[in-house]
């Protein structure tokens, strides 16, 4: 049996590297497939070089080169499809996001569901096949950390950000986890894996630097736009709507003082001074439900009268805080809660249908009472809780004033 020396193995190996065979598995192969060939043509009477030149004949003028490409686009098959979807899905989930911007801009109906449609695309197919590629791609324990945390980040600060366009709950959660896997764990481990591979270079900090100063203008921009266009709006109304009270407040005692209730009968006088001094109550316990919610910041350090004056000087600084709703909550410790102003308010309203006749039923926003009482995320921003009750307490004013017009029309 002809036995080959390690000379002439290493020969053949440097004609099949030669040849355009990179991959280490399948050189391995390739030598010891020509080795088996020449051993054997040697076997059968020929000289070693004749039986290597025959050998490497029969894989054709670009045979092992091909076989190379072959055993590649099979290896790779898998990973060729996948970057193929995530392109697509890319490119749709870019070309939807875009669309919801334009729509939102110019207030066509459907922004909402195009945003959420592309938001869900980018973050549960684009980004997990991207990461399904970068780990094939680029193997190592420390890289495919890195891949996982950035794609984890990456996915949690788009949710937040979806989440905030659609004022959703746990945005803030959201972008806050993502923006600080991004910034504390993968950057730190993206230069420690480039500085030891040695690629750190131009490229590399060039990405970093963007990364930063993104993360920095995004999380700016949020709180800007949080401070300057919904709570301002929210201060703007809020001012409205005290401006408005004051006014029906003077508007009812001016009516009040042109009703002579002596030309009403016994019972009508009975009942409107039943009415008056129902609504002051309502009133006053709407204003007492303030103070609680002002009060509630800072318990120890706050009186209730010190509650009151910040409540008429210092609303744009309150509306910005956050208020625990179990201040507002009913159980037998506290004076006021949202459940008796609610029961209240429908006695109010029976009252007012007995008196003028007709159906009475305030205009308030319920469901955000109702939301008060029962959510479990017991934290609330202030100033919608004190716009809601102030809403209520300008229709009820308002309830007032057809009240007193209709015993002033009884009295004329």
């Amino acid at each position: 049996m002809a036995d080959l020396t390690e000379q002439n193995i290493r020969e053949i190996e440097v004609l099949v590297e030669a040849r355009g065979v990179e991959m280490q598995e399948l050189s391995y192969d390739l030598v010891d497939h020509i080795c088996c060939m020449i051993e054997g043509k040697m076997e059968s009477g020929k000289n070693y070089a004749s039986a290597l030149e025959e050998s490497i004949a029969s894989f054709g003028k670009e045979g092992i080169r091909q076989i190379q490409e072959e055993t590649t686009f099979l290896l790779t098959k898998n990973i060729l499809a996948m970057r193929k979807t995530m392109h697509i899905t890319g490119i749709t989930a870019a070309i939807l996001l875009m669309l919801g911007s334009i729509f939102e801009v110019l207030h066509w109906p459907g922004a909402a569901i195009i945003y959420v449609i592309g938001g869900a695309s980018l973050c549960l197919i684009f980004m997990p096949l991207f990461l399904a590629v970068r780990i094939k791609e680029k193997p190592g324990k420390i890289s495919t950390i890195s891949n996982v945390i950035g794609v984890i980040g990456s996915i949690a600060l788009c949710l937040g950000i979806l989440f905030k366009i659609m004022h959703w709950p746990w945005a803030a959660i959201l972008m806050t986890v993502g923006g600080g896997l991004l910034m504390f764990i993968f950057l730190p481990l993206y230069v420690y894996n480039n500085i030891k591979t040695k690629q750190l270079k131009t490229s590399t900090i060039v990405p970093i630097i963007v990364a930063i100063a993104g993360f920095s203008l995004l999380f700016s921009l949020v709180k800007h736009r949080n401070s300057n266009d919904v709570l301002t709006a929210a201060h703007n109304i809020q001012y409205n709507l005290d401006n408005e009270s004051a006014e029906l407040k003077t508007l009812n005692n001016s009516l009040l003082q042109t009703i002579d209730s002596k030309k009403l009968e016994q019972n009508e006088q009975t009942t409107l001074e039943h009415n008056i001094n129902k609504t002051a109550d309502l009133l006053s316990y709407i204003d007492n439900l303030m103070i609680t919610s002002i009060w509630s910041l800072n318990e120890k350090g706050m009186t209730r009268e010190d509650a009151k004056a910040t409540l008429t000087r210092n609303y744009a600084g309150l509306g910005n805080s956050h208020i625990n709703l179990n201040h507002l909550r009913g159980n037998k410790a506290k004076k006021e809660s949202l459940e008796e102003l609610l029961s209240k308010v429908t006695a109010y309203e029976k009252d007012l249908k007995e008196v003028i006749g007709n159906s009475v039923s305030l205009t308030y926003n319920k469901p955000n009472f109702t939301a008060y009482i029962t959510r479990k995320n017991q934290h609330f921003l202030m100033g919608i809780v004190l716009q809601d009750l102030i809403t209520l307490k300008v229709q009820i004013q308002k309830s007032q004033t057809l009240l007193l017009t209709y015993y002033k029309g009884k009295v004329s």
